[in-house]
């Protein structure tokens, strides 16, 4: 990236971040739904790209809800960067208020074996917060974080996930990163929901093959950790409530690509369950299906 651009993207970023972390959380909101709709509204990054995504994963609704859907997307994306910058202020005692948690005796459990275990999510609801506030309560998180175009905001984002005591591996790392972080027993926190490319595996996302990365699939063959599906849903009381749930896959046959195109289809269709019941809390601006099969 251009190192120009760069310092004035980061200039943006942490200017809205200063203004949202001194607020208090409603009225970040608050302010992050106002920049959500101007965005949704006025900007046009990626608009054709959603909203033919919006046509295929649900051809029966009108354009109306389609668009509307859209700039709810928007909106919820701001309010996620938003509350990412609140992340520092959380604390293990007071996350009431903001959340509920689902599900952890699932994490409990799987990290009495002593392995570790890989936590499995999509770009739904605030995917931040749900790996900042599992560590936060106590549970050694780790993430397989994506290099972000611009160095600044990369860094940013690394001490932001790091005030809450996660850890991060780059995806370049991965291969031995995770193996490290698993015989730590630690949580490792893998998104599974953006094109893979031609490495990826193709599976059904709202009915046509989306590729997808093979990774979690291919850490549980090897070692044998449990896999967990987590989901941080935004709930009408104004909270997250956040569901952790082991997953078990039946029916596997020891051939390791059907096995990994297997794993990789029950995660994508839970994942789309929850999109389904809440489709503008999900990042429809991602080209999710760019990359076709031969």
């Amino acid at each position: 990236m251009n190192p120009i651009r760069a310092r004035i993207e980061y200039a943006l970023v942490s200017a809205l971040a200063f203004l949202f972390r001194l607020a208090p959380l409603g009225i970040a909101r608050s302010l992050a739904d106002l920049v959500g709709w101007i965005a949704g509204n006025l900007i046009r990054f990626r608009r054709t790209a959603a909203l033919d995504n919006l046509r295929h994963a649900f051809p029966e609704a009108g354009e109306d809800k389609l668009r509307g859907i859209y700039r709810s997307c928007w909106r919820h994306l701001v309010r996620v960067g938003a509350e990412l910058t609140y992340l520092p202020r959380l604390r293990r005692d007071r996350l009431g208020p903001f959340l509920e948690i689902q599900g952890d005796m699932v994490i409990q459990n799987a990290l009495q074996k002593g392995i570790g275990a890989i936590l499995v999510a999509g770009h739904f609801g605030n995917w931040e917060w749900m790996g900042g506030c599992a560590s936060l309560i106590g549970y050694p998180m780790t993430y397989v974080a994506t290099n972000q175009s611009n160095p600044l905001v990369d860094e940013w984002l690394d001490r932001t996930r790091k005030s809450a005591g996660v850890e991060i591996i780059r995806r370049r790392d991965a291969a031995r990163g995770v193996l490290s972080a698993l015989k730590r027993n630690r949580m490792v926190a893998m998104l599974c929901d953006q094109d893979a490319g031609k490495a990826g595996v193709f599976v059904p996302f709202f009915g046509r093959p989306a590729s997808t990365p093979r990774g979690p699939a291919l850490f549980h063959i090897k070692t044998g950790v449990p896999l967990i599906y987590g989901s941080a849903r935004f709930v009408e009381d104004g909270r997250y409530r956040i569901c952790f749930e082991e997953l078990n896959f039946n029916g596997l046959t020891g051939e390791r690509e059907s096995d990994e195109a297997a794993i990789m289809a029950q995660i994508t269709a839970r994942l789309e369950a929850d999109v389904r019941r809440s489709p503008e809390q999900w990042l429809w601006l991602h080209r999710r299906w760019k990359t076709r099969p031969t």
